[in-house]
């Protein structure tokens, strides 16, 4: 038995779990094509909520702020038929959604979600082709809709390696050359010729002849070290954006649909052309 819902309340509304998680937002209500009612809400799942999944509002349960409590697990919700939210629903799709719940069917003529301005909106009109489908089936025909997946890709963020800035002191050992001058004594000896003016100015007895010292200092140049502390490198380091591309990929189904007959004359109609 469907609730009774406020559509205004149920838009991006939030859907929770039996275990109080977050599951989506809704994002479309389908009414009962005969009755109006609300009977399914497509939710916001996958990754960035890219994926929507059906979820029949007979299971659900409104809770605080509008929002509705289902009791499925999040799981389970994600993994329901895959059913394109294109508008309408089929009875045939209706069952399959209501197979996997594990709720009865109550056997209506198909669901429509409703269009801006009001809630039996887009509904479609009697005698006219169903909505969702290019032409309507023969009457007293049969009708097979064929799907097929189509991928769909999000980005996330992950950390891709990080840079550190450490400063560290090495020692090394290091060499100069420096020119240093020194003081050497130098003793010439000159021998004093007999004849001459000074020869004969140093002449006489040696008697009274004194001793007497003379000092020479000499110097000599010893190399000082000394060390001071000078810049020599500046090292900035920042980020920027490149962008790569990436190919991604994954297997997708589709349904083709194989039609059989007996030897009978039969009419064909392309509806795809």
């Amino acid at each position: 038995m469907t609730q009774n819902f406020n559509l205004e309340n149920l838009d991006d509304a939030t859907v929770y779990d039996q275990d109080n998680e977050k599951v989506g937002t809704v994002k479309e209500i389908y009414l009962d094509d005969q009755t109006d009612e609300p009977r399914f809400a497509t939710v916001s799942t996958g990754l960035f909520g890219l994926k929507e999944t059906f979820v029949p509002l007979d299971a659900a349960q409104p809770i605080a702020d509008g929002d509705l409590k289902v009791p499925f697990t999040k799981d389970f919700i994600k993994d329901a038929p895959n059913i394109d939210p294109d508008g309408h629903l089929e009875p045939s799709e209706e069952r399959e959604i209501f197979e996997y719940y594990g709720l009865t069917t109550t056997g209506g003529a198909g669901t429509n979600a409703p269009a801006a301005g009001g809630p039996a909106a887009g509904a479609p009109a009697a005698g006219a082709p169903t909505a969702g489908d290019p032409v309507a089936a023969a009457e007293g025909g049969e009708q097979a809709v064929a799907r097929e997946e189509h991928l769909k890709v999000g980005k996330e963020d992950h950390v891709a390696g990080k840079a550190r800035l450490r400063k560290r002191v090495v020692t090394e050992r290091e060499q100069v050359d420096v020119p240093v001058e020194r003081e050497e004594l130098v003793v010439e000896r000159e021998p004093v010729d007999p004849n001459s003016p000074q020869a004969r100015a140093g002449a006489g007895s040696l008697d009274n002849a004194q001793e007497t010292d003379e000092t020479i200092t000499l110097h000599e140049e010893r190399p000082v070290v000394d060390k001071e502390t000078v810049a020599t490198e500046k090292v900035n380091v920042g980020k920027r954006k490149v962008v790569d591309t990436e190919t991604v990929g994954d297997e997708v189904r589709k349904e083709k649909i194989d039609v059989e007959t007996d030897d009978v004359t039969r009419g064909d109609r392309d509806t795809n052309r």
